[in-house]
Formats: C-alpha cells, structure tokens, sequence
C-alpha cells in the first residue's frame, strides 16, 4: 500500500470517526460562545470572546451554511485538524507513515484522548495545533518559498488560537536568524494577519474592537483568566499542569479513575523502562536544542503562569503531538526489537489505551451537568420560575432561550435578596442552598470531568 493510499485512508478515518462522535448539545459556556458565534458573529457580544477567533469562525460559518448543523461543522474541522496534527508531526519528526515509528504515532495520535475529545468541542483548540505543526514543518524547510508559507501559516494561525503564539516564536526568529529573504518571510507573516485582521475591524469596527480586545485582555490577566495573579499557589498550578498532561492528555491513572487507566499506566511505564536506553539517545542533544522542543518549553513557561491549568486541561494540547512522538518511538523499539513479553505489554498498552479514550468519547456525546440541567428546567415549562445562579450560569441558561426569572448572585447581598421573594414563587437555586429555608426537591447532575472539567457536578435546590 502506498504512502499517498496510506494517509487518504487515515484522513477518511479522521473525518469519519469525527463526525460519527460529533456532540449535539452545548456542553459548556466557551462551546455555547463559539456557537453563538457561527450563527451570529459578534465579538462585542463575546460571540465568540475576545480574542474573536475569525479563522476558525469563518471556517466553520461556512461549513455551517452549507450543513445547517453547527454540530457537523465544529466535526468537520475537528477530525481535518487531526489528520493536520497528524501529518506535521510526522513531517518535523521526518518519519515515514509506513514505518512501525509512523504507523504507532498514527494510531497513538488518532486515539489520543484529549485530542478526540477537542476535535469534537466547539472550539479551536485542534485547528490551533495544527497550524502550529504546519508552522514549524514549513519554516524549517531551506527553500525560501516553503519559509515563507510557513510565515503566512504563522500569521493564519494567530486568527485560529492566539493563546498559541508563543509556540510559533523559536522557529520563526531561528529561521530570520539565517540567510534569506527576511524581508519577505515578514512580509508573509504580516500578510497571513492581515487576512483576517482587516475583515475582522471591517466588521467589528476598530474602536469598538479595542474596547473588547482592552477589557478581556485586562480581564484574562487580572481576574477571570485563571493566570497566576490570580491563583499563585505554584504547587497547585503544578499538579493542575501535570494532571492536564498525565490523566486528561494521555488518559493515564488519576486518584478516583477507573481501572483500566492504571493499566494503562503500568504497561506504558514498563515500555518506557524497557527502553530508555534507546529514547535517551534519540532525545540526545541536537534534539534538545531543536527549535520544536524549545518552543514546547517556551510554552510551557507560558501556560504555567498566564493560563488556568487548575481547571481547563485543554491548555496543554500543543505539547501533546510532540510527546507522543516520544512515546511512538518505545512503543515501536519494542515492536521491532523487543522480546515477546513486552510485544504483548504493548499490545495491552494500545488496548487499554483506545478503550479510555473512546468510553471518554461515548461519554462526551451524553449532557454534561449543565447540559442536563437545562433540559430538566426546559421540561419544567414554567416562565414564572425563578432562577439563582452565579452569572455564568445565567448567561448559559438564558442564551438558550430558556425562559425565566433569572436571579443573578454575585455576593451574599444578592443571597440575602432571596428571602424577599414571596413564598408562592417557585425558586431554583443552582449551585449552592439557602441557609434559612429547606429546599422541597434536591437533585445533583454530573458528567465525566476527564470529558470536561467545567462545572462536573451541580446541585440543584428547589423551594
């Protein structure tokens, strides 16, 4: 079977297993934005929040006109971003997808479950990796055409994921670092922005674009982002950071997970055992001086300090392909040199592996907690009910068409506000109980939070 037949029957299974798993439902508050967004783009009305995303919210507009399902067009480009992931790290790893090393960072990229479970999220997250991956495949390239695509990726790019950038830094400043057109290479860049920054002002208007882009910047930092100005505890936000590679990146054992991913584990840690003499000397110096895995440092300085890894694991997803390079390289020393023991250890390894991420995927097509409790107040079919809830909450709710009286509670004056209310009113509390008054129902949601983190479990009090 040729190369070219190779990756046409791997971009098949990309599109098909996507779609076939693609989520129907708003599963949390940034899907709920990025829906908003496809239906009616509106930055200044946080659909999508600011840093607005145009790349990925034209694709998917566009996908959405000829599909009328936003669900299909978040899928669509979820599983062509995953053949993108695919097919640049094995392109800047220069191996062939015919070889045992190739064929296993296939299968281990393929079912990677923080990949899957992103690739089906209303979100850009995927589409963002990938046009990191091809950044760095074509700036490392010597002709100066293909540099200079990769510039103008680059500069693509940053309208998919602009969290991302710093991933692009090292390769790009390595590359005007040699001889070369560099006029032209920044030239590229500059083009790659403009096509999506100049629309974006044409549509948003350049003062009212500022206006977002000041206060969600200054939010992200300062308040809301989950940087750490605002959670500085560095031993949480370490084992946040590690938690988010280890249990959600790679589905091993957490404290609370089923079984099979302490299987998973153990037979993934006795293949890297087995052969560390062998990924020493492949990560050896010229490698560790690579621009890739300085970038992946870069970037992990980065998300430590000025993203939420406490509560959303999706920020790690970049560093994703480049460790399951590392991880393909054992499984395949031991496929091709390995004694039997460890050939059936990594046979249960790739078992144990795929049975995580597609029961994690089975799950991600069920309501998540929130989910579920929008349709269990939808049934109540009641406008005169009224709700309290943290403002988040309400905005999820409300966006949704879910008609109500919404409480908002942002402090204990708002709670103490509750007691006014006439007793007759039926009232819905979300999140925590009153203290003076015994709710007559209390119902609990729940979802996976290795499907999702957000809101994995919410108390419903009805009085």
């Amino acid at each position: 079977m040729t190369e070219h037949k190779v990756w046409g029957a791997v971009l098949i299974l990309c599109l098909g297993s996507r779609l076939m798993s693609a989520v129907y439902y708003i599963e949390d508050l940034d899907s709920l934005r990025f829906a908003l967004g496809v239906v009616d783009y509106d930055v200044t009305k946080l659909q999508p929040h600011f840093p607005a995303y145009p790349v990925f919210c034209f694709f998917a507009k566009a996908i959405y006109a000829l599909t009328d399902r936003y669900a299909v067009a978040f899928a669509v480009l979820g599983g062509a971003a995953t053949f993108g992931i695919i097919y640049f790290a094995l392109g800047i790893a220069q191996v062939r997808i015919t070889t045992p090393f190739g064929l296993i960072a296939v299968l281990l990229l393929f079912f990677n479950p923080l990949l899957w479970l992103m690739s089906n999220r209303y979100m850009p997250d995927a589409m963002g990796v990938a046009g990191v991956l091809a950044c760095c495949y074509f700036a490392a390239k010597q002709e100066s055409g293909k540099a200079g695509l990769g510039f103008f990726i680059a500069g693509i790019s940053l309208g998919v994921r602009l969290s991302y950038a710093p991933m692009l830094l090292v390769p790009l400043l390595l590359r005007l670092k040699e001889r070369g057109p560099r006029l032209q290479f920044v030239a590229a860049g500059a083009a790659g922005v403009a096509v999506w920054l100049i629309p974006l002002i044409a549509i948003t208007g350049w003062a009212e674009l500022t206006k977002v882009a000041q206060t969600q910047t200054e939010g992200h930092f300062a308040d809301f982002g989950g940087t750490v100005a605002t959670e500085s505890d560095f031993a949480l936000r370490s084992i946040g950071l590690f938690e988010s590679i280890w249990a959600d990146g790679f589905g091993l054992y957490w404290e609370g997970r089923h079984v099979v991913t302490a299987c998973t584990t153990v037979a993934l840690l006795g293949i890297l055992a087995a052969n560390w003499r062998a990924v020493v000397q492949r990560v050896n110096r010229s490698v560790l001086l690579n621009a890739s895995f300085i970038s992946c440092i870069l970037y992990l300085g980065w998300i430590f300090l000025f993203q939420n890894v406490v509560h959303k694991s999706r920020h790690v997803l970049p560093l994703i392909p480049f460790l399951t390079l590392i991880l393909a390289f054992a499984c395949a020393q031991i496929a091709t040199q390995g004694p039997r023991f460890f050939r059936l250890v990594a046979i249960a390894f790739f078992l144990c592996y795929g049975y995580v991420t597609l029961h994690l995927v089975v799950q991600h097509k069920k309501h998540t907690a929130i989910a579920q409790i929008h349709q269990y107040l939808a049934a109540k079919k009641n406008d005169a009910l009224h709700i309290a809830s943290v403002p988040l909450i309400k905005y999820y709710l409300a966006s949704q068409a879910l008609r109500a009286v919404y409480i908002p509670i942002r402090d204990q004056g708002d709670l103490d506000a509750l007691d006014a209310l006439d007793d007759t009113a039926e009232l819905v509390v979300i999140g925590s109980p009153l203290q003076d008054r015994v709710p007559k129902v209390t119902k609990t949601f729940y979802h996976n939070p290795y499907v999702n983190r957000m809101w994995s479990e919410l108390t419903v009090y009805e009085y």
